[in-house]
């Protein structure tokens, strides 16, 4: 039931799927103002737009998100874990 994270995926959805990831989000300048839902149900592609991402950082943040959502997911019965 693996799905690739895409600009038209909401923050929320992702973040619900995958909570390890919200600092990927703050990394890439995607920022949560303290009880402010706009950024949450916002799609990442918005999301985005908001931030004034530039379409290489977009690719970069969604390149991220799918690398270490499904690693992650992949390492689950590991010993170690995620560094993320």
């Amino acid at each position: 039931m693996n799905r690739v994270i895409t600009e038209d995926m909401t923050i929320k959805d992702v973040l619900d799927r995958y909570p390890h990831l919200y600092g990927v989000f703050e990394d890439h300048g995607l920022h949560f103002c303290a009880g402010c839902y706009v950024m949450l149900a916002s799609t990442i592609g918005t999301g985005a737009n908001y931030s004034g991402l530039k379409p290489a950082d977009r690719q970069a943040l969604l390149a991220e998100l799918n690398r270490l959502a499904f690693s992650d997911m992949h390492e689950a019965g590991s010993a170690s874990p995620s560094t993320a």
